[in-house]
């Protein structure tokens, strides 16, 4: 590992551990920083990281067997070849192709010092290999390891989802390598690896906001609570509440997700039973019946792609259409009819700014 970065080693989940998570942002965070977390909203990480609200610490059984799988995971890694099955001759011969390591800490690059980064492990330079270029590697590069149950996985069937794309481009870009490979167990008996190859754009997407959120509004409002917090301490309530004021300031605007709504429950009690509708709330009332019943349009008609192709897929009495080198749809039963899957999986993909432009033109007409 490049000698100017800095590593900090704190053992996990211990209270040393969470406090370091608020002094920067981690690869895991970065969706929702970014606004595209379902599962988390980026004013609740706000009020984590300025110290308002207790960080979460959930731990279940999935993730506890997450971090026991990562050593086997890893290990199995070392025998991946780039090929489907290759990996379990490799392990039965003991044939060794590629190493990593675990760092066991949070790294720190200075040209980014508001990220960090908690790596699984990283792939070493000898005998290290880009599986995309096939060229030896010239830098580390990132090994990120998940474990998934069989219908996570399906978040996988189009791709790579976002958050993990997000995660390991945070982590090359604190390496400063231009590789990374996510190691998978999926259901406990399917070994893949995806292999990334680093995208400059999303990179500086991912610098241009993180470094705005983390400067414009997590520093300035950690000062103003910083400020609250010694008023308080004194029993000047209106000091507390000029600055309280103050962090609200800096608070992110509500976004669209679930997670927001169910922050917001958590945060504030209610304490009146109605208040009365205005205009405005009207007009956004109206726009969501009228998106509600857009959504309805647009899921009968994926359903009805979906089928058509299912179709055609039964009557030649095949479960998979392929496209060749773009892509391929598949259709499989698993364990009896109930659990049939579908999956399209080519590769031609709208960008994100294609998506939104869509969306303006049905937003636009919404009333």
């Amino acid at each position: 590992m490049r000698s100017d970065l800095v590593i900090t080693r704190i053992p996990m989940q211990t209270e040393e551990w969470f406090e370091y998570r608020k002094s920067g942002i981690g690869g895991s965070e970065m969706s929702t920083i970014l606004g595209l977390d379902k599962y988390n909203t980026v004013t609740r990480t706000f009020y984590e990281k300025i110290g308002e609200i207790p960080q979460r610490r959930d731990d279940n059984a999935k993730m506890f067997f997450g971090r026991y799988m990562e050593d086997k995971i890893a290990e199995l890694w070392r025998f991946y070849d780039g090929t489907t099955d290759g990996y379990i001759e490799n392990f039965k011969n003991n044939k060794v192709i590629r190493d990593c390591r675990a760092v066991n800490g949070f790294v720190v690059n200075s040209a980014y010092p508001w990220l960090f980064a908690s790596l699984d492990r990283v792939i070493n330079i000898k005998g290290g290999m880009n599986l995309i270029t096939g060229k030896p590697l010239s830098t580390e590069g990132v090994l990120e390891i998940k474990t998934l149950a069989y219908w996570s996985a399906q978040m996988w069937a189009d791709g790579i989802p976002i958050s993990f794309l997000i995660q390991v481009h945070v982590y090359m870009m604190i390496l400063e390598t231009d590789y990374a490979e996510i190691a998978i167990l999926k259901d406990g008996n399917e070994f893949s690896v995806e292999k990334i190859q680093r995208d400059d754009a999303l990179c500086e997407r991912i610098i241009n906001i993180s470094k705005g959120f983390w400067e414009n509004r997590i520093i300035p409002a950690k000062e103003a609570f910083r400020k609250k917090e010694m008023a308080l301490a004194v029993g000047n309530i209106g000091e507390a509440e000029k600055w309280e004021a103050e962090i609200q300031k800096y608070e992110p605007e509500p976004d669209n997700s679930e997670a927001y709504t169910e922050f917001l429950s958590e945060r504030f009690l209610k304490e009146r039973q109605s208040i009365e509708g205005t205009i405005d709330m009207y007009e956004l009332c109206k726009k969501d019946k009228v998106l509600n019943g857009i959504k309805g349009i647009i899921d009968d008609e994926r359903t009805g792609i979906k089928n058509q192709l299912i179709k055609e897929l039964t009557l030649a009495g095949a479960e998979q259409i392929d496209f060749g080198k773009v892509g391929t749809v598949d259709w499989s039963e698993r364990k009896g009819a109930k659990n049939r899957t579908f999956n399209n999986r080519i590769k031609e993909k709208p960008d994100e700014d294609q998506l939104r432009e869509e969306f303006k033109k049905i937003n636009q007409n919404c009333y």
